[in-house]
């Protein structure tokens, strides 16, 4: 993780680790980042023996959702089930499964 957020340090103001637990067979893994345009980005990221359960959550200065990423198994006719986004009110496929991922996706828009 830390190296991914050495790679993003042109868009990551500060960011602060709210739990890291790396044991053998699990890795459980929170933090809140302020990015260079004063905006939130929430990370939970927990790798599991039967699985990985992520949520990215990229929100306004006001709490207010621009875009999640997840992978809850609750929205099964999307194309990248279980993985997915929430923008608005509208649940889309998405491709960024990892915290690499969204961050260079945020970047491409932070930096335009």
């Amino acid at each position: 993780m830390f190296e991914v957020f050495d790679k993003y340090k042109n868009i990551i103001k500060n960011y602060e680790i709210s739990l890291w637990e790396n044991e053998p067979l699990t890795c459980r893994f929170k933090a809140r980042i302020s990015l260079i345009d004063g905006i939130c980005f929430i990370v939970k990221d927990y790798l599991f023996l039967d699985g990985r359960k992520y949520s990215y959550q990229w929100q306004d200065n006001d709490g207010n959702l621009i875009i999640r990423w997840d992978n809850a198994s609750h929205w099964k006719k999307i194309e990248t089930f279980p993985h997915h986004r929430h923008e608005k009110d509208v649940i889309l496929s998405s491709n960024e499964i990892t915290l690499e991922d969204v961050l260079n996706y945020i970047s491409k828009i932070i930096l335009m």
